[in-house]
């Protein structure tokens, strides 16, 4: 049961909160809006202050989701420092230790705090991130595209080489389309150009690929294996040609930024066989490295406790500036395991959850500094 002292502790703790989000994020918007004024301006109307302001207001309104993604783990270990760090300047610490509260009661409100915290960025990360991916992507000057440029893309379970001038993420289109056929698909070596291609779903009754508009050469013209005519399939129009493949638009670019999908997807690339094995094993690091931040931020909450609250502590200002130090230490750590699992030296699930063990044994070890 919540006490009228959690309820102070929690309303401190989301004031914090909010407030160092939106003075981070109000920094980053003058800075960037300043750097990069010439692109806002080039899709305002001349001469009209309320179109760029408008164009601003939309553009950094999408872009608070990325940056909510990125510094709510900072946030979260912040505010409850500063909660901390505000009872003892306020004397509020000793009246509560002489009733016999221990001082880990305290660390309840918070720590149901940071699973709070946790929920939306999970929320943020899986419902409304991938939802406005493509205008997270968009130029600044111009929301309304969601041009792209294309990264080649080797498909491996059917041997294509994909690649393309210009990719529209909301269209699901690409301009300029080249599929490279390799053997034994083809002869030899075939290039099939098209002014356009447009990526299909996979439905019940088809699966997914691409639908070149204007190919050349066409369907007619290739002399296609046996095997390959379930790939290689001829369109409605003379013209037109679909190529069977589980590369789409999201994976022809920015494909290894996997912040910008939900979960389900992400899981999804693991197991599509048209990708190597080292853009699989990237995946499979950001997939255990998403489902251990909850469990990180709020173990960074509980070893902030001891350092902030230290036994027979000579300064306030001591204290936080060594509770720095320990989370900038903590941080290497999980950044160093990391960079072994992409090394190669580590399997991904190890570089992932061993920062996990690593800190909550710190964690536990730690208890025994804090003011009682």
């Amino acid at each position: 049961m919540f006490t009228t002292f959690d309820r102070y502790l929690l309303k401190r703790y989301f004031h914090v909160f909010v407030i160092g989000f939106i003075a981070t994020y109000g920094l980053y918007v003058v800075f960037d809006g300043f750097t990069n004024i010439d692109g806002f301006q080039s899709g305002a109307d001349e001469g009209s202050s309320t179109s760029l302001l408008w164009i601003m207001l939309e553009y950094y309104l999408y872009q608070s989701a990325i940056f909510f993604d990125m510094v709510s783990p900072i946030l979260t270990v912040l505010a409850g420092v500063v909660v901390f760090s505000l009872m003892v300047r306020h004397g509020e610490l000793n009246p509560v230790l002489s009733a016999g509260i221990p001082t880990y009661r305290l660390a309840i409100p918070l720590a149901l705090a940071t699973i709070i915290v946790n929920c939306v960025i999970c929320l943020n990360q899986e419902v409304i991130i991938p939802a406005i991916a493509d205008k997270v992507q968009a130029e600044r000057g111009d929301m309304g595209s969601s041009a792209q440029f294309v990264e080649p893309v080797y498909d491996f379970s059917t041997r294509i080489m994909i690649n393309g001038q210009e990719l529209f993420l909301t269209e699901q289109k690409m301009n300029k389309a080249e599929f490279v056929l390799s053997k034994p698909m083809v002869h030899a070596f075939v290039t099939v150009k098209s002014e356009f291609a447009v990526y299909q779903k996979q439905t019940e009754s088809r699966p997914g690929g691409w639908l070149l508009k204007q190919a050349s050469p066409r369907y007619q013209e290739l002399e296609i294996a046996e095997f390959a005519r379930d790939i290689i399939l001829p369109g409605a129009e003379p013209d037109e040609m679909f190529i069977v493949t589980d590369v789409g638009c999201d994976q022809l670019c920015n494909r290894n930024l996997s912040s910008l999908i939900s979960t389900p997807d992400l899981i999804a690339r693991i197991n599509n066989p048209s990708f190597s094995d080292l853009s699989i094993r990237k995946q499979k690091l950001d997939l255990h490295s998403r489902l251990t931040r909850p469990l990180m931020n709020l173990i960074a909450v509980l070893i902030s406790i001891p350092f902030v609250l230290r036994k027979e502590s000579r300064s306030l200002i001591l204290n936080i500036a060594v509770c720095a130090c320990v989370m900038g230490g903590l941080f290497g750590i999980s950044q160093c395991f990391l960079y072994m699992g992409s090394a190669k030296l580590i399997s991904p699930d190890q570089a992932a959850w061993f920062p996990v063990i690593t800190n909550g044994t710190l964690a536990a070890w730690f208890t025994n500094r804090v003011q009682t």
